[in-house]
């Protein structure tokens, strides 16, 4: 994180989101720019959406805060901001004129994560994520001419790689962070999944290595150019490619994408380094 960033009102802010995404410090030395403020800030709300949607277990404190933003992304364009994200946005978005649709329909999407129905594949996986980050990634393209579809992209991925890493307790939610084709080809049922098998090992090796390859167009030089992503998506995007090469590959892919969570190791955060740089560049 920049040095003079625990100065400014954002600063609990991205602490928490750094914490959660641990390349963000490092995106944030690529985007010293006057829009760093805004950029940071609207990352945090996104994750604030987040916890509300997938974060909190209790269905009551999930629904109040996701109606709470709801309130304020409509008082943000009678420029009756209250939150301090939404007050570093608040010139941005009246100015970009994102329609209140848009943030409705993230709030609804955010609402339908909380009890998901299980996916038949991975396409129809993604697509309930998307549910949330395709709104969100139309809003952060309106606020700072990104390419909307391929933030929505990283996000959704981001969000499957996180939940699957999360096994245990979705299980214990009640929800199944895999396609349901992936456990038929590899004989599992849904109970199988909270025990350790050489069919789960292998089933979440095909799975991990299958989300990385949703990124990997997204990471070329030639993608950087066409669909820009912005230093703190691309930073996100090139560590959680480079998570799910390392995860897709070992002997206990779930423990090692746990890890990799945890911490940058080297290729991690070469990956996340490189990706910034290129859309920096």
């Amino acid at each position: 994180m920049n040095a003079d960033s625990s100065a400014t009102p954002l600063a609990s802010f991205e602490a928490k989101w750094s914490a959660a995404y641990l390349e963000f410090g490092l995106a944030l030395k690529f985007d010293s720019g006057r829009e760093r403020a805004e950029h940071s800030a609207f990352a945090c709300v996104v994750f604030e959406i987040e916890h509300a949607a997938f974060g909190i277990r209790e269905a009551q404190p999930a629904a109040i805060k996701l109606q709470w933003w709801a309130e304020e992304f409509a008082r943000v364009g009678k420029d009756e901001a209250r939150h301090p994200l939404t007050q570093a946005l608040a010139t941005r978005i009246r100015e970009s004129a994102v329609p209140m649709r848009q943030w409705q329909e993230a709030i609804v999407g955010a609402f339908a994560q909380r009890d998901p129905e299980p996916a038949a594949d991975i396409a129809t996986l993604l697509d309930s994520y998307a549910r949330l980050y395709a709104p969100v990634g139309a809003i952060e393209s309106a606020l700072f001419g990104t390419n909307g579809a391929a933030i929505a992209r990283v996000l959704t991925v981001t969000r499957a790689l996180r939940e699957s890493a999360a096994l245990s307790e979705a299980l214990r939610d009640g929800k199944l962070p895999l396609p349901l084709d992936l456990l038929a080809r590899h004989r599992l049922a849904r109970g199988e999944l909270a025990t350790a098998s050489a069919a789960r090992t292998n089933a979440l090796r095909e799975w991990f290595g299958a989300l990385g390859r949703e990124l990997s167009p997204l990471l070329t030089r030639e993608a950087a150019r066409a669909q820009p992503l912005g230093v703190l998506r691309a930073a996100m995007a090139g560590a959680e490619a480079a998570r799910s090469r390392q995860a897709a590959s070992a002997s206990e892919p779930l423990a090692v994408m746990k890890t990799a969570l945890e911490g940058l190791s080297v290729p991690v955060l070469w990956s996340a380094w490189r990706a910034a740089r290129r859309s920096r560049a």
